[in-house]
C-alpha cells in the first residue's frame, strides 16, 4: 500500500499539528490540521487591494519579457504577475534535476519593475517523464455503460493525477520544497497559489487501484473497523449487498440497474445512497488532505507570501468542500469565469453574485477579503469559443466582485497564447494587439482605477444581515439521488437568494458548520435577522435543534423543499419533518416535475386578484394543520394538488413584535414571485436594503467603507440602459457609487 508521506515538521506559529499522513485521507486527520494557526496579518493577506494580470512567460518569447514587465506596470497599472502554475518541465526538465533560470529572470525582472508576484505549485500537470515512469499516478474516470468513461486519461491534458497516489505525492512534495526553499524568503512573492483548479473538469473523482485502497482504509477509520456498523448505515441488507469485511468493499462503479449519468450528476451509481454519501466524504478528504501537503510544506519552509488556490466554478457540483480546502489557508481565491466556450450569452447577475458570496464565506474569519485568481477579459474557449462579452460588460463583473468582499483581482490573461490547448482564451491583449492598445486595455485599465480610487470600501468587510445556509453533505446527497432531472442545488440557493438580492440586501453564504459556530441561537438571531436554507433534506438534529431556537428568539427562517426527510446517513426519516411542522404544515403529498410534465400542473396562484406563477423541478402538497395561523402565500390550482386544497408557499409567524416567522417554500417556484415576502420579511427583520429596483439586471447594495461611510453601489449588468430604485436611469455595465447620509448599514 506504500508507506504514509510526511509533510515535514513545522514553524513556531503553525507547530501545533503537522506530521501529515498525506494518502490516508482520515477525518482524524482532517481534525487534527485544523488546529494548525494562521497569522494572516503577517502574510499580507490584507489592508490593501491588489490588482493583477495572468502571466505565462514560458509561452511567450523571452526578448518580450521587458517590455511586457514596463507595460503592466506603468501604462496597465497593475501591482502583481500571477506565474508558474505550469512549468513544472522547466523546472524540473528531468527527475531531481531542476533549473529555475527561466523563473529567476522573471522574478527577478518583476522585482525590477516594483511588481509584486504570485507563484504556483506547477502540481497541476506532470511532466512526461514522471507520466512515463509512473503511469499508475493516473486517476480513472467512473465506470459508464457508454461514452470514454471509466477510462485512464492520456498525457497532455491537466490534472491527471490521483490525489491518493503516494508516489505522485512524493514527488509533488519534493518540487514544492524546492520553490519554497529557494523563494521563501523574497518580498516580492505575496501570494503562493496550491496547484491549479483542485477537483476541476471530473479530477475531483477517481475509481483507480490507488483510490480503491486508500477508500478501504478510509472506511476502516471512519468506522473503527467495525463492518457491522458499516453494513447498518449503508441499509446493505437492502438486495443483500452485506459485507464481511472491509476488503470487500468496492469502490461505486456503474452496476445494473443503470445507466448513464444524466446532466446534473457527476457521475451515476446504483449503489446504496448511505455509500454514494461517504464516497463523496472520501473524495473531500483526499482532496483537501492533498492540498494540506503542499501548505504544511510552504509553511514549515516560512514562506513570506499569503497562501491560498484557486477554486474553479460549479463548486457545488463537485465531490469536495471548499470550506475544508481553504481552512489552513490564508485566504480563499476563485476563478471568475461567468461565462465559457459555448455560452450563448451572459448569466444572470444574481447567479454570479451567489457565487462570489460563497467564495467570501469560505474565509475563516470573513475578515480578510479573497481574490480573483482569473477573472476573464475575452472570449474563452478550447475548442468551442461562446459569448464574447460586450463593452464594459467585465467592468461590470470585476465590480461585482470588488462589492462582494474581493480584495485582490487578476485578469486572465496578459497576452493569449499563440499555442496549446487555450488558444481561444483571449486576453487583455489578443495575438496580435500591440502593448498598450485595444479595448480590453483601456477596460483593465478603468477596472484597476476602481479598485484604487475606492480602496478604503473594498477593504471593508461585507456586512449582511441576510445569510443563506448550506451543508456539502446534504449537497453530496442530493447529486446522488436528484430525484428530478432538472434538480440543481445551485439552482435552488440561486431560487431563494433572488429575491432578497433583487432588493439591495447583503448575503452572507456560509457552510452550515459555521453557522453552528456563532454561538447558539440567541447569537445567530443577533447576526443574522433572516436565515435561508435551500433544499436541506439531509440534515443533522443539531442543526434542525439551533434552526428552531433561532426562529423562537426572532429569527425568520426561509425554508426550502425536501427539508429535514434523511438523516445523516442518508436514510429515510421515519417522522415527519420538523422544519414542516415549525411551519405548521405536513407534506401530504408530493410529485417530481420533469420536462413534459403539463403547464396546469406547474400553476399556482395567490391573493385576492389572482395573480398566478409557475413552478417547476419539484412540488410538494402542504397540508395546513388546524388552528396553525399559517398563511398560505401560494396555492395549486390543478385538479389534484389544487383540488385537495394544498398549499405551494406558506408562512408562519409567532407574534407580530418578536419577528419570529417560518416561509416554507414546498415548490420551485419563480423567484419573482417570493419578492413580495422577502421584502416584508426584509421589513420585519429591519435589515438594510436599496429597495426593489424596476430592472432585475440592476445590482445594488448599501456598504461601509474604514471611515463609516455608507456607500450605496449600482451596477447595470444589462445590455440596455435601466431605472435603478429611485428611479435614475445607468448606462448598460455603468458602476454608480455615491455616498450617503443618515444611513445606517
Amino acid at each position: 500500500r506504500g508507506p504514509p508521506i510526511s509533510a515535514g515538521a513545522g514553524v513556531a506559529c503553525r507547530g501545533m499539528w503537522r506530521a501529515v499522513e498525506a494518502m490516508l485521507a482520515l477525518p482524524l486527520m482532517l481534525l487534527a490540521s485544523r488546529l494548525a494557526c494562521v497569522d494572516g496579518a503577517s502574510k499580507r493577506c490584507g489592508g490593501r487591494v491588489v490588482v493583477g494580470v495572468d502571466y505565462y512567460p514560458e509561452q511567450w518569447p523571452v526578448e518580450d519579457m521587458r517590455d511586457d514587465m514596463q507595460a503592466i506596470k506603468e501604462d496597465l497599472g497593475a501591482d502583481l504577475i500571477r506565474i508558474g502554475e505550469f512549468m513544472w518541465h522547466e523546472l524540473e526538465p528531468e527527475p531531481g534535476r531542476f533549473n529555475f533560470t527561466l523563473l529567476d529572470m522573471v522574478i527577478g525582472l518583476a522585482e525590477e519593475f516594483k511588481l509584486e508576484i504570485m507563484l504556483g505549485t506547477p502540481t497541476a500537470t506532470m511532466p512526461a517523464w514522471l507520466h512515463t515512469q509512473h503511469p499508475e499516478v493516473l486517476l480513472k474516470g467512473p465506470d459508464s455503460p457508454e461514452g470514454y468513461a471509466g477510462a485512464t486519461p492520456a498525457f497532455g491534458g491537466r490534472r491527471q493525477y490521483s490525489f491518493n497516489s503516494p508516489t505522485y505525492q512524493r514527488y509533488v512534495n519534493r518540487i514544492v520544497r524546492q520553490l519554497a526553499k529557494r523563494y521563501a524568503q523574497r518580498d516580492s512573492i505575496t501570494f503562493w497559489q496550491v496547484d491549479n483548479e483542485l477537483g476541476h473538469e471530473g479530477s475531483d473523482l477517481d475509481f483507480s487501484a490507488q483510490s480503491s485502497v486508500a477508500w478501504r482504509m478510509w472506511l476502516a477509520r471512519r468506522y473503527k473497523s467495525d463492518i457491522r456498523k458499516l453494513n447498518q448505515d449503508w441499509g446493505t441488507t437492502f438486495w443483500g449487498v452485506t459485507y464481511n469485511n472491509f476488503d470487500e468493499i468496492p469502490l461505486p462503479r456503474w452496476t445494473v440497474p443503470g445507466g448513464p449519468a444524466r446532466p446534473n450528476q457527476n457521475f451515476r451509481s446504483n449503489e446504496s445512497p448511505g455509500m454514494l454519501l461517504d464516497f463523496r466524504r472520501f473524495r473531500r478528504d483526499s482532496i483537501t488532505t492533498y492540498a494540506n501537503a503542499q501548505v504544511d510544506i510552504l509553511n514549515d519552509e516560512n514562506v513570506k507570501g499569503c497562501i491560498t488556490t484557486n477554486a474553479p466554478g460549479g463548486f457545488w457540483g463537485k465531490a469536495m468542500d471548499h470550506n475544508d480546502l481553504f481552512e489552513k489557508m490564508d485566504m480563499p481565491a476563485y476563478d471568475n469565469y461567468p461565462i465559457w466556450g459555448g455560452s450563448v450569452a451572459a448569466p444572470q447577475a444574481s447567479r454570479v453574485a451567489l457565487a462570489l458570496d460563497t467564495v467570501r464565506g469560505w474565509s475563516r474569519t470573513n475578515q480578510s477579503g479573497w481574490m480573483v485568481a482569473e477573472q476573464l477579459i475575452g472570449a474563452q474557449g478550447h475548442d468551442i469559443i461562446g459569448y464574447t462579452p460586450r463593452p464594459g460588460q467585465v467592468r461590470a463583473w470585476a465590480a461585482a466582485s470588488l462589492l462582494h468582499g474581493a480584495t485582490g483581482l487578476n485578469f486572465f490573461r496578459y497576452r493569449a497564447a499563440a499555442f496549446g490547448q487555450e488558444e481561444f482564451c483571449y486576453g487583455i491583449l489578443d495575438h496580435t494587439t500591440p502593448r498598450g492598445t485595444g479595448r480590453k486595455w483601456k477596460e483593465a485599465q478603468d477596472v484597476y482605477k476602481l479598485a484604487k480610487e475606492h480602496q478604503q470600501l473594498w477593504l471593508e468587510p461585507v456586512q449582511a444581515k441576510v445569510a443563506l445556509i448550506y451543508d456539502m453533505e446534504n449537497i453530496f446527497a442530493w447529486q446522488a439521488q436528484p430525484q428530478s432531472v432538472e434538480f440543481d442545488f445551485e439552482s435552488e440557493a440561486h431560487r431563494l437568494y433572488r429575491p432578497f438580492w433583487r432588493q439591495g440586501a447583503a448575503v452572507d453564504v456560509i457552510s452550515a458548520k459555521r453557522a453552528m459556530a456563532v454561538g447558539g441561537a440567541e447569537a445567530l438571531a443577533k447576526r443574522y435577522g433572516i436565515i435561508i436554507l435551500p433544499a436541506p433534506m439531509v440534515t443533522s438534529d443539531a442543526l434542525v435543534d439551533l434552526l428552531t431556537k433561532y426562529v423562537h428568539a426572532g429569527g425568520s427562517l426561509w425554508v426550502g423543499f425536501r427539508a429535514d426527510l434523511k438523516d445523516e446517513r442518508s436514510q429515510m426519516r421515519r417522522t415527519p419533518s420538523r422544519l414542516a411542522a415549525l411551519a405548521g404544515v405536513e407534506v401530504a403529498e408530493i410529485e417530481s416535475l420533469n420536462p413534459g410534465v403539463p403547464e396546469a400542473v406547474r400553476s399556482v396562484t395567490t391573493g385576492p386578484n389572482g395573480d398566478t406563477a409557475t413552478v417547476g423541478v419539484w412540488r410538494e402538497g402542504l397540508h395546513i394543520s388546524t388552528n396553525s395561523q399559517v398563511e398560505a402565500l401560494w396555492r395549486y390550482t390543478d385538479d389534484f394538488f389544487g383540488a385537495l386544497g394544498y398549499a405551494a408557499v406558506v408562512r408562519k409567524r409567532f407574534g407580530e413584535a418578536s419577528g419570529s416567522e417560518i416561509v416554507y417554500i414546498g415548490a420551485g417556484i419563480d423567484p419573482e414571485a417570493l419578492l413580495k415576502a422577502a421584502g416584508e420579511s426584509l421589513e420585519r427583520q429591519a435589515v438594510p436594503k436599496v429597495g426593489l429596483s424596476d430592472n432585475p439586471e440592476v445590482e445594488h447594495v448599501l456598504r461601509k467603507d474604514t471611515n463609516g461611510n455608507v456607500w450605496h453601489v449600482e451596477i447595470n449588468h444589462g445590455l440596455q440602459a435601466a431605472k435603478d430604485a429611485k428611479g435614475d436611469t445607468l448606462a448598460p455595465f455603468a458602476v454608480q457609487m455615491s455616498l450617503q447620509t443618515g444611513t445606517e448599514v
